[in-house]
């Protein structure tokens, strides 16, 4: 009688080309959940760039949400030297803060001056 713990695996040929002079497609080697690969849903890298302009301003906000959180949790706890570390945290939490803040709404500028529709950037809306 013999157990196996793991089951015997088989390598396959690799989908992606890897090795073979050229390098690797990511855009045809990588699948999305739904099976579809990712140069067929993201022809374009601008569509990739939108993406990422869209979640990039909910992501820093969690981001800042955290490091305050982290400001005040050395503030209470650590004492003095807490206290030191919390007003450094906070101090470049909130630069950051301001740089964002800045950045979005020189883009709005722009782009309500100009008229060219930036994407990711609602405006009037």
């Amino acid at each position: 009688m013999s157990f196996k713990l793991i089951s015997t695996v088989f390598a396959e040929e690799n989908p992606c080309g890897a090795g073979e002079g050229g390098g690797i497609d990511l855009g045809n080697c990588l699948k999305l959940s739904d099976s579809a690969k990712i140069s067929e849903v993201y022809n374009t890298p601008s569509a990739l760039v939108d993406i990422i302009i869209k979640n990039m301003f909910p992501i820093s906000g969690v981001i800042i949400f955290v490091m305050l959180f982290l400001a005040g949790y050395k503030f209470i706890t650590k004492g003095k030297d807490g206290m030191e570390e919390a007003k450094k945290i906070v101090t470049t939490t909130l630069i950051g803060f301001l740089v964002m803040f800045s950045a979005f709404w020189i883009v709005q500028i722009i782009s309500l001056l100009t008229g060219i529709n930036i994407p990711g950037i609602a405006v009037g809306n």
